[in-house]
């Protein structure tokens, strides 16, 4: 590994001990009852080290998991012009749902804890939408250049529907947990895939 990778992958670990530390305190606590200060402390940071990182409390705890985000970013690396690119990027939606193992792998229970909080949490919902928008304009930008499109209106509507996907697919299995009920995620997502390709049937 590079010295660029390792210092790249030492500031992903170090977002990541932050996010812990506001999931934590945003569990106990609640965001409006959580400061910066109180995050920072519980890393074991200073207030101004924090906003190198992050520029709000709440995207502290929006940090992806350093090894399924490196995954995903491999596996976008790997589009091909040459297939459609709904039916790739479903595929790297259901690697990812699997690797979350209905949330009992350790990105699992990450992601479960963070959708747990935004449906109790408008600020947070807030800052995940903003996240999403950063993502998915990313790809598409990624996805223009793969396929050497003039304007990005393709690329943009096949992100947003395998986005959507995805998202409802996430809220129904954290909504089904929550109450108690055995949803299976990956069987959601595929009826959710099921729907967007053939809607009104």
């Amino acid at each position: 590994m590079t010295e660029i990778a390792l210092r790249e992958r030492r500031r992903r670990q170090t977002e990541r001990e932050i996010g812990d530390a506001a999931l934590d305190l945003f569990e106990a606590g609640g965001v409006d009852g959580t400061t910066v200060d109180d995050i920072a402390r519980a890393a074991g940071i200073s207030p101004r080290t924090f906003f190198r990182y992050f520029p709000s409390k709440e995207r502290a705890a929006l940090v992806p998991h350093v090894e399924l985000d490196e995954r995903v970013e491999a596996m976008l690396a790997g589009l091909s012009a040459d297939r459609p690119l709904l039916d790739q990027l479903e595929e790297v939606w259901r690697e990812v749902l699997l690797a979350l193992d209905d949330g009992r792998s350790e990105a699992g229970r990450l992601l479960l804890r963070v959708r747990r909080l935004m449906r109790a949490e408008p600020a947070l919902r807030l800052a995940a939408a903003a996240v999403d928008e950063e993502r998915l304009d990313a790809l598409v930008g990624h996805l223009v250049r793969l396929v050497g499109a003039d304007d990005d209106l393709e690329p943009r509507l096949v992100v947003e529907t395998a986005g959507v996907a995805v998202r409802v697919s996430l809220d129904r299995w954290a909504g089904a947990r929550e109450a108690g009920r055995a949803v299976d995620l990956l069987e959601t997502y595929a009826q959710a895939c099921r729907v967007v390709r053939s809607p009104g049937r």
